[in-house]
């Protein structure tokens, strides 16, 4: 799956139910009111620096890797929940998933599970598992690196070697211990939802199969506790996802009509119309419309123009991610609205220029931001095994 979009398709699904989101905000401390409950937050923004507060009937606190620093937050006394693991993952060519298959070996050298799977046209091979510092930047340590290449090398007829690792990085798993059980040591993978002595409630651990299952947990407590909100059942169950065709008016979720369209109407060559249909669903067809705007200079038969010539990643994104998607930062199109970070890390050291100069153009840079920009993606992708 691409987490990456999914993960901004909830987001953007919230906004349209009625949501006001924000990014780059901080908590720096829990409101309380005079009963003593969360009644808000006062926050940061960290791109402008300005505070203020934000109130509310409810606080829930959901926030992976950072739950235990928001209960600490609410009462300093609070015991800790959240025991980070990292789990790294390298990106090989896609010759090693040959025929789009995959591979589990179910018990490696020192009993891990590793995988072998066609993604975004390379092979994902992972994982580890290892506890972890809590950090906004985690990166991958040669010995877990080297790890996956020797095992890999058990299994596999063609050498992995370094040379072959397009992109790697490590991700911190918020694995949880249930605070009202006694055995403490008792690491779990499934969601745990705990309400403090303020009436926050904290939802932590869980996985993406599980996600909606955690929504509809939560949002019951929330009721259980605030009889005075409205009690309407959650909706997460049904409730599809921006991009989806909702009610048929687009494609009737045929989604390779968009693709023809894509390809028909707007010159696009077929791996880019694929990538757009399968990363935005009916939304593709915006992007289509903005490679006829003013901005990009495009005639009438122009194809579309690739951020990277071997990746159907293509400039409207940009844009797109600027407009539509809350894009303010130069990292946040390279890896958390494409997935051109994750795929292959050099390649996205060689359009950064490229992207802070779309982006300057949309969002009134100077030459001051442009190279803060660059220093921060530069920094980002050096957690990426990028040499």
């Amino acid at each position: 799956m691409n987490d990456t979009r999914m993960n901004l398709s909830l987001v953007l699904t919230a906004v349209q139910s009625g949501a006001t989101v924000s990014n780059y905000v901080q908590v720096l401390s829990i409101l309380k009111d005079e009963h003593g409950r969360a009644s808000g937050v006062h926050v940061k923004d960290a791109n402008t620096g300005d505070e203020w507060d934000i109130h509310a009937k409810a606080v829930i606190n959901a926030t992976g890797p950072f739950t235990d620093g928001i209960r600490e937050m609410d009462d300093p006394a609070a015991d800790k929940i959240c025991v980070p693991a990292a789990g790294v993952h390298v990106v090989l060519p896609d010759h090693f998933s040959p025929n789009r298959m995959g591979l589990i070996v179910p018990k490696t050298t020192d009993g891990r599970v590793l995988f072998y799977l066609p993604w975004e046209n390379g092979t994902l091979a992972g994982t580890t598992d290892s506890e972890s510092a809590i950090t906004m930047l985690p990166s991958p340590t040669k010995a877990e690196i080297q790890f996956i290449l020797n095992e890999s090398n058990r299994y596999l007829n063609a050498t992995v070697t370094e040379a072959d690792i397009r992109s790697s990085w490590s991700g911190i798993r918020p694995l949880v211990k249930d605070p009202r059980h006694s055995n403490t040591a008792q690491i779990s993978r499934e969601h745990v939802l705990d309400v403090s002595a303020s009436n926050m409630v904290t939802i932590a651990g869980g996985k993406w199969t599980t996600y909606r299952r955690m929504a509809q947990d939560t949002i019951d407590k929330v009721q259980q506790l605030r009889p005075d909100l409205s009690q309407a059942a959650c909706r997460t169950r049904m409730m599809q996802l921006v991009g989806a065709d909702r009610i048929g008016e687009v494609c009737n979720q045929k989604f390779d009509r968009i693709t023809i369209t894509l390809r028909e109407k707007y010159h696009m060559d077929k791996d880019i119309a694929e990538h757009l249909t399968k990363n935005y669903g009916t939304r593709a067809l915006q992007l289509g419309e903005l490679e006829s705007t003013g901005f990009l200079h495009r005639k009438a038969g122009d194809h579309p123009k690739r951020l990277h010539p071997k990746y159907p990643y293509v400039e409207s994104e940009v844009i797109f991610a600027v407009q539509q998607e809350y894009a303010v930062r130069v990292v946040d199109v390279l890896a958390r609205r494409t997935r051109l970070a994750f795929v292959d890390a050099v390649a996205s050291d060689q359009v950064m220029d490229k992207v802070i100069g779309m982006m300057a153009q949309l969002l009134q840079w100077d030459k001051k931001r442009c190279a803060a920009e660059k220093q921060e993606a530069t920094e980002f992708l050096a957690t990426m095994h990028i040499k």
